[in-house]
């Protein structure tokens, strides 16, 4: 990382404070110290980075501290521009500016710095919840973005695409917000508008010599928007059209493998952050809610893709008919809905220690488990995760918006931190038998603590 990259992720970090500040006090719609708690974190993440040796530490092992670093820096300042100013298509296109500087400043060290993005990115779309009304796109857009061109190279797909499509959208996303003073507002605009950029891209790369399926990707995935679109017009049918996306998924994957399922969750990504503006789409809740949900399912399904790429799982693979693999699986699907109706239980208005308690097991649980059961648990953990949250949609539960953050921090943070976690669980028994304890005891004291604060008479909930 050059000096260049370090004094870009400083500023960003130190402008990310005073938006941060200046959002509290003049939009007092954020959770109080929400976006200054942020920053606090993202310096912690940074400064656990941070090498011993060799000095001077920014010279080499700290690229996934500046991912943390620039990444939250442009959160934090996008949260500021598109809820207080009004621009939401500026704040959208701050945090996603994150990857791109990711692939232009740290080219040899990309996968940390992306890390890094992701990092930010769930820490801000956790704790900052839904008083910006463009979090969960963004944060969808920017994983998808992220682990896009993160599975790149190992793909052999080209490195720009990924960015050409977000700049598409991004440009589609401010032309419909200014078409709607002009009375041009409705879904089809936005629709026609994004995947007429969608298109264009595809083609344009078909013109420059690409023979890569960009353009079957691009029309797959109007196809599922265009059904899901149809079909949401009753809420029963809204959870029936879950299906349009698994299919999608399976065409996708059968297309082009991972990086095929890239593009489309990077594209439905985008179309879903899109069309959760109503003021100019004309939308209802339950539609925006099919949008959510397959973004999520497909930007979980690519980020498992690029951990089995990353850390390849030794035989025997990681079947649900391994125990240790199910175990996972099954811990996550239950106590990670549990977690999630403990959170959601004060609504819009739950206190910020809630939120970092839910982010924090969030986090401590798929490493705990990996720590003893090797990855195998880290991949049941991901897929009970996801599956968690697509479970509370299909059955219209309102939890759906309160575990997918939930859902993806768990992917997120296995991502970098598995193989560490990992090399736990070749100690002796013994060793791997007192993380089991102490995860168990740490559980114990939570629901403890949680129990008193809830029968205290003057508790802050």
């Amino acid at each position: 990382m050059s000096l260049l990259g370090w004094s870009i992720g400083g500023l960003c970090f130190g402008v990310g404070l005073v938006a941060a500040l200046m959002a509290r006090a003049r939009a007092p719609m954020f959770p109080s110290f929400a976006l200054p708690l942020v920053w606090l974190l993202a310096l912690v993440a940074f400064s656990l980075t941070l090498p011993s040796a060799p000095a001077p530490y920014f010279r080499e092992g700290g690229v996934l501290g500046w991912g943390v670093l620039t990444a939250t820096g442009l959160w934090l300042m996008g949260a500021f521009v598109g809820s207080r100013l009004g621009w939401e298509w500026l704040g959208a296109l701050m945090p996603m500016s994150a990857p791109v500087l990711a692939l232009t400043l740290a080219r040899n060290d990309l996968l940390p710095a992306l890390w890094g993005v992701g990092i930010a990115t769930g820490l801000m779309w956790t704790l900052l919840g839904r008083a910006w009304a463009s979090v969960a796109g963004v944060a969808l857009s920017v994983l998808a973005l992220s682990w896009t061109t993160g599975l790149a190279p190992i793909a052999g797909a080209s490195l720009w695409f990924g960015v050409c499509v977000a700049g598409a959208g991004l440009v589609a996303f401010g032309l419909a917000t200014m078409l709607a003073p002009a009375g041009r507002t409705g879904w089809r605009y936005s629709y026609i508008l994004l995947f007429g950029g969608f298109t264009l891209t595809a083609v344009g790369y078909r013109l420059a010599g690409s023979d890569a399926p960009w353009l079957q990707l691009t029309l797959m995935t109007l196809v599922a928007a265009t059904l899901a679109r149809g079909l949401s017009g009753s809420e029963l049918w809204s959870r029936y059209a879950l299906l349009v996306w698994v299919g999608l998924l399976a065409s996708a994957f059968a297309t082009m493998r991972g990086y095929g399922v890239a593009v489309c969750a990077l594209i439905a990504s985008l179309h879903a952050l899109v069309m959760s503006h109503r003021e100019f789409t004309a939308t209802t809740d339950h539609e925006n809610a099919l949008y959510t949900a397959g973004a999520l399912l497909l930007t979980s399904v690519l980020g498992f893709r690029l951990f089995t790429l990353t850390y390849p799982l030794q035989i025997p693979r990681a079947d649900l008919y391994l125990y240790f693999t199910l175990l996972a699986f099954l811990i996550a699907l239950v106590g990670l809905g549990a977690l999630g109706l403990w959170w959601s239980q004060r609504g819009e208005g739950s206190p910020l220690w809630r939120s970092v308690l839910a982010g924090f097991w969030a986090i401590a649980a798929p490493l705990a488990l990996t720590a003893v059961f090797t990855e195998r648990a880290a991949a049941g953990w991901s897929v009970g995760a996801l599956s968690a949250a697509l479970s509370a949609y299909l059955y219209g539960n309102r939890l759906f918006g309160w575990l997918a953050p939930l859902a993806m921090l768990g992917l997120i943070i296995v991502l970098p931190l598995g193989n560490l976690a990992a090399t736990v669980a070749d100690m002796p028994r013994t060793v791997r038998l007192g993380v089991a304890i102490g995860l168990a005891v740490a559980a114990a004291l939570t629901a403890l603590v949680i129990a008193v604060v809830d029968r205290a008479p003057n508790s802050p909930d």
